[in-house]
């Protein structure tokens, strides 16, 4: 039986809740990410800030400030007023169809992977792309 831990992304970017958005708009930008765990400093998940997320807050901040404001109030803004705390985590050895599953019935964009409460990985929709295609090619 394959498990998440066989198909999951180990090699993480991360955020701590004191971020900035201005670092987290950098680090989407530049490594071409749209999920980054947000994690505290025992390693635990404690949410997401997702592409969605940012940009529903970056579009208040222009609403409330204006855009000539926008970069300096994201220098200022911290990821934990963006960040969707009601995360849903899997465990490492969860089966792989289990964790597709997830994805086809909630429409989740990646979900953080756990092993004794630390963040260790995280699997999206596109692991499971390219791992078809690596059956597809066989």
């Amino acid at each position: 039986m394959q498990t998440v831990s066989d198909l999951m992304v180990t090699n993480l970017i991360t955020l701590k809740e004191t971020d900035s958005l201005a670092m987290a708009k950098k680090l989407m930008s530049e490594k071409n990410i749209r999920n980054l765990p947000v994690v505290d400093d025992e390693g635990k998940c404690i949410g997401m800030l997702t592409q969605r997320e940012y940009l529903k807050h970056a579009f208040y901040l222009v609403s409330q400030f204006g855009t000539q404001q926008l970069a300096k109030k994201e220098e200022q803004t911290p990821v934990r007023n963006a960040m969707n705390k009601d995360i849903l985590t899997i465990d490492v050895g969860l089966a792989l169809d289990t964790a597709a599953e997830f994805f086809i019935e909630n429409k989740y964009g990646s979900l953080p992977v756990v092993e004794n409460d630390k963040l260790v990985g995280i699997i999206t929709p596109i692991d499971f792309v390219k791992l078809a295609h690596r059956q597809l090619q066989q």
